[in-house]
């Protein structure tokens, strides 16, 4: 079997790519060959895993947060074309095709060959286009999800998701069954940091540290964590609120800024910019407690990491992995972010009993190679079907 992987940017190593990354090389290290098809190289990819085989085109393209502008939607066609032209030059050198992100999936058209899409999320047109957008653009997106629900029935043959909020979403959007595969985290990386590391680097002495992990976007909803902390500096005189993510001068970035100079939180919100994953796990074991107050995209990795650090956490109601957090009882849902803080901050020994418990959870449940081992036996099951037909 030889495995083309498509993901359209990597320019970031968020989670998206760590996925992508672990999967590659698990597959090259069962002596699978396989190829991961992308706009970008990340630099700390390439130092991680050096055997990958990434193949970009020759034109460039930057990573960034998708708004709702004419720009944008000019650069996001340029970018699916260039995919496309990828996919069409090497996808006959490969048995299957395994498609992550949007717009990953619209470059695999017009040539079918057996096709697994690991649907991090069902895609949207942009995350924010919501109730406030036009007619213009309501209609749009509605066209939107209708050619890609199209490319959906008519290129895939198997779909996987992390949890049972995006199997229901996915089989309700598409009428297909996805097959549920938990995500692995790095436990050996994250359950070991250096708190007063990234104490000294980010001036944190004698604080009260919240942190929250994942690019600056309101999918991430990084403004209900800045709200708490404008209430709750009331009541914890040294707390610091540190975001730790890609801030692309975008507007829901700027926004948050403007929000915090408005508000005088200079001084209790630290915005440390894309950071290597060795200063996240400091961040992590610096942090008091970890929050996330994620919507419905994105994000899932995050307070598993946190976990592994034996840190408490909060997750809002709508997070895809709060089900699992609710029922393992191993962290807070929630969102009254500042009730929760408080109640952690006056009485903090349930709360690192609890993140004791999902540290253990981790280990036993969330690896990589369990996630791979998963994700192998559907492609193998999705090569076995093709044939069989």
């Amino acid at each position: 079997m030889k495995v083309m992987i498509i993901h359209h940017q990597m320019g970031v190593y968020g989670g998206a790519e760590t996925l992508v990354t672990k999967l590659s090389t698990y597959l090259t290290n069962k002596g699978i060959e396989n190829a991961i098809l992308a706009l970008s190289k990340p630099p700390e990819a390439v130092e991680e895993c050096n055997d990958l085989q990434i193949i970009t085109p020759n034109q460039s393209f930057e990573y960034k947060n998708w708004s709702v502008s004419f720009s944008d939607a000019i650069q996001l066609v340029n970018e699916v074309l260039a995919l496309r032209k990828l996919y069409r030059e090497h996808v006959d050198k490969f048995d299957l095709v395994n498609v992550h992100n949007f717009p990953a999936i619209w470059s695999i058209f017009p040539k079918r060959k057996p096709c697994v899409w690991m649907c991090n999320e069902p895609p949207d047109l942009w995350y924010d286009s919501d109730n406030n957008h036009s007619s213009q653009m309501k209609v749009l997106r509605a066209a939107f999800l209708s050619v890609n629900k199209f490319m959906v029935n008519r290129y895939i043959d198997s779909i996987c998701v992390s949890d049972k909020f995006n199997a229901k979403r996915a089989f309700t959007r598409y009428n297909k069954q996805p097959e549920i595969i938990p995500y692995g985290i790095e436990y050996e990386l994250f359950s070991k940091g250096d708190s007063n590391r990234a104490i000294s680097m980010f001036g944190l002495d004698d604080s009260f540290i919240l942190l929250q992990v994942g690019i600056i976007s309101k999918s991430k909803n990084q403004l209900a964590s800045v709200k708490a902390v404008e209430e709750l500096r009331k009541h914890i005189p040294n707390i610091k609120l540190v975001l730790a993510g890609l801030n692309d001068n975008g507007p829901y970035d700027k926004m948050i800024k403007e929000y915090v100079n408005n508000k005088g939180l200079q001084e209790c919100v630290i915005f440390t910019g894309h950071q290597h994953k060795e200063v996240l796990r400091d961040l992590y074991h610096a942090c008091d407690i970890a929050l996330f107050p994620i919507k419905t995209q994105g994000g899932w990795l995050s307070p598993f990491e946190a976990l592994s650090a034996s840190k408490p956490i909060i997750v809002s109601t709508e997070m895809t992995a709060a089900d699992i957090i609710a029922r393992e009882r191993i962290g807070v849902v929630t969102d009254n972010i500042v009730k929760a803080v408080l109640e952690i901050h006056n009485n903090p020994n349930p709360f690192h009993i609890m993140a004791g418990k999902g540290r253990r959870f981790v280990a036993e449940n969330l690896s990589w190679d369990k996630f791979c081992q998963n994700m192998l036996t559907v492609f193998e099951n999705t090569l076995a079907q093709r044939t069989n037909m």
